[in-house]
């Protein structure tokens, strides 16, 4: 029960600060999206091998993005990937940031297909400073929807990066994750997404929690009883706007209840057997 009433807070709270990756809340069409490493990628100013980066990626979904009930997100440890055109040196660029690409010319890092991480050595990428730790742009979309994401890691000679600890390059990924499928920085400083880092970050706040659930909706449905509570549908059958978070937290509250409910009954009938 305390996790229903911690749950239901969260969800009905007015309190927004997330913001988007982007001016029009792109979002993964797909719920299920690898997460991988570029095969060829190297990361020696880094402080890492290409192992400990691709060992990074499972803690850094596990322990954050995948643990959210009310996201139908999920990420997967998608390993290696096959190896992409110029990522390693190459410019990254939004695929509507004209300047950037007519500027960088062939060395535009080639769009990818769900989220790739690799590091990357051209200083340009981190505003020339060896602080950034790590940029991310979608860089693939199919109208609105984000197609693939790269997150290219400082690899700049003196880069900040090498010197943080696991549990911090861990934390740094799950947050660069987290512009991948959408996400932009929070103010709020108990969040993943905020701005700054956060010394040995563990888990979500629930500004993140509001965030990815606002974009990657949790369809519940309460057994029939509530109707389709994530979103709502037009006539034609299209997915409508997402419903107000205290509507989608009363009916996800609500669900569980009845399930808490039910396990009560089922015990009290255990006893009573007994």
């Amino acid at each position: 029960m305390i996790k229903f009433i911690t749950l239901f807070f969260i969800l009905i709270s007015n309190v927004q600060a997330y913001t988007f990756n982007n001016n029009f809340e792109s979002s993964f069409k797909s719920h299920n999206v690898n997460v991988s490493v570029d095969e060829l990628t190297t990361c020696a100013n880094a402080g890492m091998t290409v192992y400990e980066l691709r060992d990074y990626i499972g803690p850094a979904i596990d322990k954050f993005w995948n643990r959210v009930p009310t996201s139908n997100l999920r990420l997967k440890d998608g390993g290696f990937s096959p190896a992409n055109t110029n990522i390693n040196t190459g410019r990254l660029c939004a695929p509507t940031d004209t300047t950037c690409i007519t500027d960088a010319g062939a060395t535009v890092i080639a769009p990818v297909t769900d989220i790739v991480i690799a590091c990357n050595t051209l200083a340009d990428n981190f505003a020339n400073s060896s602080n950034v730790l790590a940029v991310t742009i979608p860089n693939n979309f199919s109208g609105k929807s984000i197609k693939g994401a790269i997150i290219v890691i400082n690899n700049t000679p003196g880069s900040a990066f090498a010197d943080l600890n696991t549990q911090d390059k861990i934390g740094v990924i799950a947050h660069e994750i987290g512009h991948a499928i959408g996400l932009g920085h929070t103010d709020d400083t108990a969040a993943l997404m905020y701005y700054k880092i956060v010394d040995q970050r563990k888990a979500l706040g629930s500004d993140d929690i509001r965030g990815v659930s606002y974009l990657y909706p949790m369809q519940v449905d309460g057994f029939g009883l509530l109707g389709g509570c994530a979103t709502v549908q037009n006539k034609d059958g299209t997915p409508g706007p997402k419903l107000p978070f205290w509507q989608m937290g009363a009916s996800l509250a609500l669900m569980i209840l009845l399930f808490e409910l039910v396990k009560l009954l089922k015990r009290s009938k255990a006893r009573s057997a007994t």
